[in-house]
């Protein structure tokens, strides 16, 4: 099973500094001076934005597949010691299922 990761290039905050930057790097290739740091924009972040942000980047940062729980899991199975709970199975499916419709 293959988990793709649909949140990359969904960053609005990283995608406005991807531009910041590129914008500050044709202007130093160019050569131009803009004005000083003091003298412009200023941009201020809310605390919300910025836990935000780092909860993004803890996401992505993640990895797909928690390698050692697959392992742990095949080592059960391949000795055989690998039990399904069947009644838990069917609960789960049911209340997914209710849970659709709502």
């Amino acid at each position: 099973m293959e988990i793709k990761n649909y949140l990359k290039g969904l960053d609005p905050y990283q995608a406005q500094l991807d531009k910041a930057d590129a914008a500050k790097a044709r202007k130093a290739k160019s050569g131009e001076s803009g004005k000083s740091a003091a003298e412009g924009d200023r941009v201020s972040v809310s605390d919300e934005a910025r836990l935000r942000t780092e909860a993004y980047r803890t996401a992505l940062s993640t990895p797909d597949v928690r390698q050692e729980k697959v392992n742990a899991i095949k080592a059960k199975v391949d000795a055989g010691e690998y039990i399904v709970d069947s009644q838990k199975v069917a609960e789960k499916l049911i209340k997914e299922e209710v849970e659709l419709f709502m």
